[in-house]
């Protein structure tokens, strides 16, 4: 059984959760009540984990696992990564739990605090693509973890080929996956799905991208991935986001920021490609009309959880 996790304590544990103190909770209860709640990663596991970013996830697990545990955090990205400019990204740059595109800190920095804290001995920061580690290594785990991930990845295909690399039970008899499902059960979460649609329509185009979405990956589209690997479902649910986690209300405000526009004419020209992203931004500001508080009213889209395995 794993043991309980301690809110307050696992917080403290972040970088700098400073004066934005409830949006660092908050990041942190949504992935404690997947992790602990849903999935019961039990005490002794050990987990890889791909695409730990910054490490908000990695600190749950490695909470999760316990002293007999680890976690393998593996992430091609560069550890300079996280100061992007805050006017593109519509973000707050005072917050520092934002995805790494609206961080003051660097992946680099959060990860090496991660590293020196309390349960950094529980946990292996890998900075390596996660194919090339997948061929590399002969380690076996008990459960392979992707959260919120898959969005970052800058094509289908290379998604569908880390699939098929995790495919095979020499790695992994489990792999569980959480990620935006693309799903609104409440108003307020309309605008968050239209963006991210808007954001991933756009950055298709620009090849360079290092925005949060890049590849909106639906739960249909990975179930049937893994369908044709051999990879059955074992379980999954939609979750509804707590209240406060902030991802809608950044995406939907870098979606209406005025260097969308900009960035689509740079990336999409002016023809029938253009006009489609546009159009889908213009129906996330229609959305965002019809909520009283604006932006800041959005809630973050529903939340698939699956768990598969061989």
């Amino acid at each position: 059984m794993a043991p309980s996790i301690d809110l307050d304590y696992l917080t403290s544990l972040y970088i700098d959760p400073g004066k934005q103190l409830p949006v660092a909770k908050t990041q942190c209860l949504h992935r404690i009540h997947i992790i602990q709640d849903i999935w019961a990663i039990p005490a002794g596991s050990k987990v890889l984990e791909i695409g730990p970013g910054q490490g908000d996830c990695t600190l749950v697990l490695a909470a999760a696992v316990g002293e007999q545990g680890h976690v393998d955090a593996v992430d091609p990205c560069d550890l300079n990564y996280g100061r992007h400019s805050y006017a593109s990204s519509g973000r707050n740059p005072s917050t520092p739990l934002t995805p790494p595109s609206g961080s003051p800190w660097t992946v680099g920095q959060a990860q090496a605090h991660i590293a020196g804290g309390p349960l950094g001995l529980r946990i292996s920061f890998i900075q390596a693509d996660p194919l090339a580690y997948l061929a590399s290594t002969s380690a076996v785990y008990d459960y392979v973890v992707l959260f919120h991930c898959l969005w970052y990845f800058d094509s289908p295909a290379r998604i569908a080929a880390l699939f098929a690399a995790l495919a095979p039970k020499a790695h992994a008899a489990n792999i569980l996956i959480a990620e935006w499902a693309l799903e609104a059960e409440l108003l307020a979460q309309v605008p968050h799905v239209l963006a991210a649609l808007a954001r991933a329509n756009l950055e298709v185009h620009n090849p360079a991208s290092k925005a949060n979405i890049r590849t909106a990956a639906s739960p249909a589209w990975i179930k049937g991935c893994f369908e044709g690997l051999g990879v059955r479902v074992r379980r999954e649910e939609m979750v509804l986001p707590p209240d406060g986690l902030r991802d809608g209300v950044w995406e939907v405000g870098s979606v209406v920021a005025e260097e969308f526009g900009q960035d689509v004419a740079r990336y999409c020209g002016d023809g029938g490609q253009a006009a489609a992203v546009l159009g889908i931004r213009e129906a996330v500001v229609a959305a965002v009309k019809g909520l009283q508080a604006g932006v800041d009213g959005v809630r973050s889209m529903q939340v698939w959880v699956a768990e598969f395995y061989r």
